[in-house]
């Protein structure tokens, strides 16, 4: 029952809309932090929204390009460059030595993993299992 579910979800275009919001909410953080307290809502930078946010992001990855890659095109850019942009974002968040360069890093890596979904989709939309076999005699 859930493998027909997610066979049948564009875990690419979640996945690309899970590290979106994760870009969203690592830019906008820093506004929220100085609004929050006006509505007597006390919130920390790095919480469990966080650790949701990357988990999803990996979880939705890890399906996406590995169906993708074991049951239709085989290539392996897509998932070497989900892999980089997940280290690079996770090193954004966790890292304190690049703290002045956290929101920078941060959209870097999830560029990256934006990009493996999007060679993902491409990928899997031209490979010989998509494509109609010639119907010419």
């Amino acid at each position: 029952m859930l493998e027909r579910l997610i066979s049948r979800l564009n875990l690419d275009a979640l996945g690309i809309g899970a590290s979106l919001l994760c870009a969203v909410h690592c830019a906008l953080l820093p506004l929220l932090i100085t609004v929050i307290p006006l509505f007597g809502t006390s919130f920390t930078g790095h919480g469990l929204g966080e650790y949701i946010l990357l988990g999803t992001s990996f979880v939705i990855g890890c399906i996406a390009l590995g169906r993708g890659y074991y049951y239709r095109h085989r290539r392996l850019i897509p998932l070497l460059l989900f892999s980089l942009g997940f280290v690079i974002l996770v090193a954004g968040h966790f890292i304190p030595a690049m703290h002045d360069w956290e929101l920078l890093i941060i959209a870097i890596g999830a560029v990256a993993i934006i990009i493996a979904h999007w060679l993902n989709i491409r990928h899997c939309r031209n490979c010989a299992v998509h494509k109609p076999a010639d119907t010419a005699n």
